[in-house]
């Protein structure tokens, strides 16, 4: 179940201004909107939900408030109970964000993330304060101030940065490469577009972009690469993200969202 929790943020991580070719962003604002998914684990003949997730956003003058809400169903309770939140405030429209913060409740761990952000152009220097207990005992604090040289986004402003990509004119092959920020290091992250695909779903069938998601730090991979399909429609909500665990695989599945 830790390996299904570490998927679930890398899964909203997949979901992007300087790369090795510049893709074009779309100029319309967000909706303010909840979007809702499920965590599937999937292993042989298993196939059996482990968690669910919404993505909340809401418009502010000049800057978006976004915020992942992400538990564990109560089987994988009794196993390894998880109840996370990650929060992101991101100015309008280009989603860069200014202030991060991951609240993680995992099995007998609780742990805070906040991240500040500082830009100089394509320079990004991020201000990192950690707080670690585990079973109620002592807190322990640490700073770390982390350095990059591409556009800075972090595990929830990459799903909104991402979504303003305009897919409908970029060519299979294509890539955006950004630095992916957590609360101790600096990731590579190198999106790559793989075409137009239709897919199956419970809702039916749908059109979408597939991307690839790699992960390097340091020049080596940091993770196994993730796969997102996106609706091809104005909203560019992704539908489905997958990817690999040493046994079996994690699949998240878009059920639904509301309007507000």
């Amino acid at each position: 179940m830790i390996l299904v929790s570490r998927f679930l943020f890398k899964a909203f991580a997949s979901i992007m201004i300087a790369g090795i070719t510049t893709a074009g962003a779309l100029a319309s604002e967000l909706p303010d909107e909840d979007l809702h998914y499920s965590i599937m684990y999937k292993w042989g003949l298993i196939n059996k939900e482990a968690g669910r997730a919404t993505l909340s956003l809401r418009n502010y003058p000049g800057r978006y408030k976004a915020m992942l809400a992400a538990r564990t169903v109560p089987w994988a309770d009794k196993v390894y109970r998880v109840r996370d939140t990650l929060k992101s405030e991101m100015a309008s429209p280009s989603c860069l964000p200014s202030m991060y913060v991951k609240l993680t409740h995992e099995g007998s761990a609780n742990n805070v993330d906040r991240l500040c952000y500082s830009r100089n152009g394509n320079e990004v220097t991020v201000y990192s304060h950690r707080e670690r207990s585990k079973n109620n005992g002592p807190v322990t604090v640490s700073d770390t101030v982390l350095h990059g040289t591409l556009p800075g986004l972090d595990m929830l402003s990459v799903f909104y940065y991402m979504r303003r990509l305009d897919f409908q004119s970029m060519k299979p092959g294509e890539t955006v490469v950004l630095d992916l920020f957590s609360g101790r290091k600096v990731e590579r992250l190198t999106i790559s577009y793989n075409g137009r695909r239709t897919i199956k779903l419970n809702s039916g069938t749908r059109h979408t972009y597939e991307v690839t998601f790699s992960f390097t730090q340091n020049g080596k991979t940091s993770d196994a690469p993730m796969y997102t399909w996106i609706s091809t429609d104005s909203a560019r909500i992704p539908l489905k993200m997958e990817g690999q665990l040493p046994f079996g695989k994690v699949q998240a599945f878009y059920t639904g969202s509301s309007q507000q």
